[in-house]
């Protein structure tokens, strides 16, 4: 009758007498000690969760000089910036340039231009990984020239 107690209890149908459920916990901590070296793994997922913060990226498009001190500002809080001058006027383009540059410069940070008038920004703790498509670089072979 013990073996259906068991089967019934499990599934809800039966609840242990007192002493029974005082026996079940016992063996159940001695299964526990006896079994103290198994540890649970984290998944992968879980892992690279809890290791690696999600960063954000700030994209901005400015179109005053004013636009760069928010430009600063992401850096300094770390956020990693892509900045799009495409809109905005040579002038003031080369004026935050310059500033953004000397903000990423102080900040041990890296600016990258991806593309025509569009600048990526990059603080300390962001790698940027950057291999340029350069068409006219072929291999030279020195028999081929002839």
């Amino acid at each position: 009758m013990k073996f259906m107690e068991k089967v019934w209890g499990s599934l809800g149908l039966f609840e242990p007498a007192e002493e029974d459920s005082l026996r079940n916990e016992e063996t159940d901590l001695k299964t526990r000690q006896k079994n103290n070296n198994v540890v649970s793994l984290p998944t992968a997922s879980n892992n690279s969760q809890q290791s690696a913060k999600q960063v954000k990226v700030m994209v901005v498009e400015p179109f005053s000089f004013d636009d760069a001190q928010n430009v600063a500002d992401y850096l300094k809080s770390r956020k990693p910036v892509v900045v799009n001058l495409e809109n905005t006027d040579p002038e003031i383009s080369k004026r935050m340039i310059d500033f953004i540059s000397g903000t990423t410069y102080a900040l041990n940070g890296q600016i990258q231009k991806v593309g025509n008038n569009i600048f990526l920004c990059a603080p300390n703790n962001v790698d940027v990984a950057y291999s340029p498509r350069d068409d006219n670089n072929k291999t030279q072979l020195p028999w081929a020239n002839k």
